[in-house]
């Protein structure tokens, strides 16, 4: 070879090489947007990675597994079958182009664990390891490539449940002797330790181990902040993220933690200013904008919620699950004509997928302030379809079913609470009173009386057992009201002002029982003077005073 031959073939060598470490940088950069949760920024750079290197299998991986990261970065906004669908056709994509790269086989595996398909995702994750060198294999791979294969699958499992944490750290003793320096088998063995096994200690160790390894990445820091936050111990939590952004001041992710624990403090402008520098930093991201949101409704912030979601619908109406959150914002500004506006424009663009209880729910409230009742009661069927578990719903279909004067329908939903064990005391009174209006004034009273039993201050439950019996006895022969009429007064005299519109009720029964059956003059006219301190032209008291004026005798 001559000599300019030698220096084409160099030339050609370095320009391959210069080719190859600016796409080997470009994906890391995508990766590690990724891992700032600036996806719509890793997506553009993954995006353009597949048409230049539409044969690179670990490209294909990354975006798919960015699809996934997505999803557990935000599962209230972003729903699993909406990301498994695009990773699926990557994985898939990446298969078809990259045969011999295992890492797509594990995106695929990683699908059916989430999919709860464990034996059909270890079968893939099988076939991700077959692919690696043996003995008798031609295969040639770095160890730090093998690394990477094991410690994937083992990161799948640390997000499922039930996974078997021995198995898990099996892949990563395998791992580890392949790989022994690198930082992310010690954050995954960490978060083995965490979430399989609730060992906070270990997990600590493993993720100091990590720290050690790799000064310069926040990426511990943060585990370790989430560890503390999920211990409650929030004081040391906020130490560790405030650690990372040291580090990196530009690691979004631990502004949005630090975010979130100064919500659950209540100190919603420090929240506020952390997520703020939160979207700053992910400034491209609407996605980024659409969490700022749902955390400003989850602050009960609903007008600052209403205007950042205007905000981004005048840029970006791509985001359906605006529409959710901005009809449940008008709902709690009591803005319903907006909210129903909202919501109905939430389900005309959504998938059925997408649909949660609580659209159901909203919808059905917006519904029923709005004067359609029929229709929500069909809404909240659904919704509580969608979540048994909701037994608050059960309480606001009942009360739908009374302001239709469904009382019957509305008595039946408030038994189902009380079968499921899960009923309030303010579902026994308000069955006592459905009971009433049916009329089932048997059931009323019997409601009523185990009220009274679970809670004998309940000074309501006094008075409408006072009125229940009334109808069990409507002459007062047996003067059945009169104990519970008695026993309200004794409750209520503490407010008589409060309370005066019932304490009339309850003194005008016992004036005419004293008149009518007792007889007792005196306190016929000591009940009819204390309505009159209430009521001075009360004509019923006014005229019982004027039939005992003669016929009591104080002693």
């Amino acid at each position: 070879m001559n000599s300019q031959m030698k220096k084409n073939s160099l030339i050609s060598i370095l320009l391959i090489f210069f080719a190859f470490s600016l796409s080997a940088q470009d994906l890391k950069t995508a990766n590690t947007l990724t891992n700032s949760e600036q996806f719509e920024a890793a997506n553009t750079i993954y995006e353009k990675l597949l048409k230049e290197q539409p044969n690179n299998g670990d490209v294909y991986y990354y975006y798919g597994e960015a699809y996934l990261k997505e999803y557990f970065t935000d599962s209230i906004t972003v729903t699993f079958k909406e990301v498994a669908e695009p990773a699926g056709l990557l994985f898939n994509k990446g298969i078809e182009k990259d045969t011999s790269n295992p890492l797509n086989y594990i995106g695929l595996g990683k699908l059916l664990l989430y999919s709860n398909k464990k034996i059909e995702a270890q079968a893939k994750f099988d076939k991700a390891i077959s692919l690696l060198p043996t003995k008798k294999s031609k295969i040639i791979m770095s160890n730090d490539r093998q690394a990477l294969v094991y410690y994937k699958i083992a990161d799948s499992y640390t997000r499922a449940e039930g996974s078997d944490a021995n198995l898990v750290n099996l892949m990563l003793d395998k791992a580890e002797a392949l790989d022994k320096n690198n930082p992310e088998i010690y954050i995954i063995r960490g978060d083995v330790y965490l979430f399989l096994n609730n060992d906070g200690s270990n997990a600590i160790l493993n993720y100091k181990k990590a720290q050690s390894l790799d000064p310069k990445s926040p990426k511990a820091k943060l585990r370790l902040g989430q560890l503390w936050t999920r211990a409650k111990k929030y004081t040391d939590a906020v130490g560790f993220y405030k650690e990372a952004i040291e580090i990196d001041s530009t690691f979004a992710p631990a502004y949005r933690e630090l975010a979130e624990i100064y919500s659950m403090a209540g100190q919603f402008e420090n929240a506020k200013k952390n997520y703020s520098k939160f979207i700053e930093l992910s400034s491209q991201n609407t996605y980024a904008k659409v969490r700022y949101a749902s955390f400003m409704f989850l602050t009960k912030d609903y007008p600052g919620t209403i205007q950042l979601i205007n905000e981004i619908l005048l840029k970006d109406q791509s985001f359906n699950v605006l529409n959710r959150l901005l009809a449940y914002s008008y709902f709690e500004t009591k803005d319903y004509p907006k909210g129903l506006g909202a919501i109905e424009k939430f389900f005309l663009n959504t998938k059925t997928n997408k649909i949660i209880a609580s659209d159901y729910s909203y919808y059905a409230r917006i519904l029923s302030k709005l004067g359609s009742d029929s229709i929500a009661i069909e809404k909240y069927k659904v919704a509580i379809s969608l979540d048994t578990a909701d037994m608050d719903l059960i309480s606001e279909m009942a009360t739908t079913y009374s302001k239709m004067k469904k009382y019957a329908e509305a008595a039946t939903m408030y038994e189902t609470k009380i079968l499921k064990g899960a009923a309030t005391l303010t579902d026994y009174y308000s069955l006592g009173k459905a009971y009433y209006s049916v009329p089932d004034y048997v059931k009323a009273d019997t409601t009523f009386g185990t009220l009274i039993s679970k809670k004998p201050d309940f000074m309501q439950a006094y008075l409408w057992r006072a009125y229940t019996n009334t109808n069990l006895d409507p002459d007062n022969k047996n003067a059945l009201a009169k104990p519970w009429f008695e026993a309200y007064i004794n409750i209520a005299v503490v407010d008589s002002v409060k309370n005066q519109k019932d304490l009339i009720q309850a003194y005008s029964y016992l004036a005419a029982y004293y008149l009518l059956q007792a007889k007792d003059y005196c306190k016929a006219k000591l009940y009819s003077e204390k309505i009159i301190l209430f009521d001075a032209k009360n004509e019923r008291a006014l005229m019982i005073l004027k039939d005992v004026k003669n016929k009591c005798i104080e002693k």
